[in-house]
C-alpha cells in the first residue's frame, strides 16, 4: 500500500494561494478567494501525491499545468457555488 505523507496545509495555505493567484493570473484566469483556495489545495494534494511538498516551484509547476491542460471548465463544473 502506498504511503502519503500528510503534512499540515495550515502553514502553507497563504504562501500557496499567492503562488496559485500569480500564477493563473499570468493567462488572465481570475477567481473568487473560495474557488482559489479549493484549487490550491486541490494542487497541494497533488504535489503531496506526487512525492513532492509545497515548496513554491513544486506549486507553481503544478499550477502551470493545470493551466496548460485547461483546468477552468472542469474546475468551475465540478465546483459550483
Amino acid at each position: 500500500m502506498e504511503h502519503v505523507t500528510e503534512i499540515d496545509k495550515k502553514k502553507y495555505i497563504d504562501d500557496s494561494k499567492e503562488i496559485v493567484r500569480t500564477t493563473i493570473a499570468l493567462e488572465n484566469i481570475v477567481l473568487t478567494d473560495h474557488e482559489l483556495t479549493i484549487l490550491t489545495e486541490e494542487i497541494m494534494d497533488t504535489s503531496l501525491m506526487m512525492g513532492g511538498d509545497y515548496s513554491t516551484e513544486n506549486i507553481r509547476n503544478i499550477a502551470v499545468q493545470y493551466v496548460r491542460s485547461n483546468f477552468l471548465p472542469r474546475f468551475k463544473a465540478v465546483h459550483k457555488e
